[in-house]
């Protein structure tokens, strides 16, 4: 059963702009260690991030929930295949555990400027 669904959407020049002005303070705070690996990695990071922070935008839709935790308390994995998911952990879980949540399916993409995220949450009250 769905039991939620979000979008969000972010201009990545946004994200660029960001990192720039507050640097790695804002990305640490933003995204987990494994994150920051990945996305540093490539030539152009910023489409990389704005997907993660897009995806972690729309967890919070998704499942209805106010922001009760840290940014890193969630997680854009990237399978061998290339498919995304989302980890949560501390505060995020315990939510979800909660709410009866069983599955988070996430997908991403950044095109033309932008990054966009969808999350559906499977499970739930």
């Amino acid at each position: 059963m769905v039991s939620g669904i979000g979008v969000d959407s972010v201009e990545v020049e946004r994200i660029k702009r960001a990192a720039k002005r507050w640097g790695s303070d804002l990305l640490e705070r933003l995204f987990t260690k494994p994150e920051l690996k990945y996305c540093l990695k490539h030539a152009n990071p910023y489409p990389s991030l704005a997907a993660r922070f897009a995806a972690k935008e729309a967890v919070l839709k998704a499942l209805d929930a106010p922001n009760l935790w840290r940014w890193r308390d969630m997680e854009v994995r990237r399978a061998e295949s290339g498919r995304p998911s989302v980890i949560l952990s501390g505060a995020a879980a315990a939510f979800v555990r909660r709410r009866k949540v069983r599955r988070l399916h996430v997908s991403l993409t950044h095109d033309a400027g932008r990054a966009t995220a969808m999350v559906v949450a499977e499970g739930g009250r």
